[in-house]
Parts: structure tokens; C-alpha cells; sequence
């Protein structure tokens, strides 16, 4: 098993979030300690982000590590666990709103796409689009 850096290394559709992860700083922390649970968005879901949108956020590493933080949830929590719960604290100090049906596992009503990959440091759960915390002003054209 793998911590949850080499997990994102290894996979052919989570290059987006790893690189983010990178420029807000954050690879020590999700490389060396935990356990964490991290919703990743795939890199389909950063195809829909404007390419102007992505390039300010990548120069903006304080947004960027608010963002990424938002992803992160201390402990671990398979999808078993999230099935049982309706909210979880991010990294950040805020809530994400989890909700269960038989058509699959929702986070802050972002489906989770792939679950359960365990980590020596954790879990990852990929997801359909990146989650936005409420503390970020986002502006759309």
C-alpha cells in the first residue's frame, strides 16, 4: 500500500488535484502524516474549469491551499462510514454535507465517482467536480 501522494501518482486521472495539492504545499503533510480521508476531483472535472480560471488559482497559492484544504478531512473514512454520517469537518474548519441514496454516495452533492482507495496514510475517494468552500468568493462570468 501507498501513501496518499504515490496513490495520486499512480493514477491516470487525478494529475489535476496532485499538482494542486504540490502548489498550495500540502504534499508533506498528505506524503508523511494522517490518517486523512481526501475527496479528489478527477482531472475530467478540472476540464470544465475555465483554463483562465485554473492558471489564477494556480498563481494564487493561499486560495489554492484553502481549496485543497476543503478536500481534506482528518481520519479515515471509507465509503462504508460515510453511508452512516451527514457532515464531516474539512481540513479547513468547515462542513461538508454527505448524503447517501441507492444510487451512490454525494459530497456537498458532488457524486463520489470511484471510492475506497486506501492509503498507508489514509483514504481517497475520487469525485465528480471540485468543492468550493463557502469562504471563497467564486465569480462567474
Amino acid at each position: 500500500m501507498k501513501n496518499i501522494i504515490d496513490t495520486l501518482e499512480d493514477s491516470e486521472n487525478l494529475s489535476v488535484f496532485l499538482d494542486l495539492i504540490r502548489i498550495a504545499g500540502m504534499e508533506p503533510m498528505l506524503r508523511e502524516r494522517g490518517p486523512y480521508t481526501v475527496f479528489v476531483p478527477t482531472d475530467e472535472a478540472f476540464s470544465r474549469v475555465p483554463r483562465d480560471r485554473m492558471d489564477e488559482i494556480r498563481q494564487d497559492a493561499d486560495k489554492l491551499l484553502l481549496i485543497a484544504s476543503y478536500h481534506v478531512v482528518p481520519g479515515q473514512l471509507t465509503s462504508e462510514d460515510l453511508r452512516s454520517i451527514s457532515a464531516v469537518r474539512s481540513s479547513l474548519g468547515t462542513d461538508l454535507v454527505i448524503r447517501s441514496s441507492d444510487r451512490g454516495i454525494t459530497v456537498n452533492s458532488v457524486p463520489i465517482v470511484e471510492s475506497d482507495a486506501f492509503c498507508t496514510n489514509g483514504i481517497c475517494h475520487a469525485i465528480s467536480a471540485a468543492l468550493v468552500p463557502p469562504t471563497l468568493e467564486i465569480v462567474t462570468p
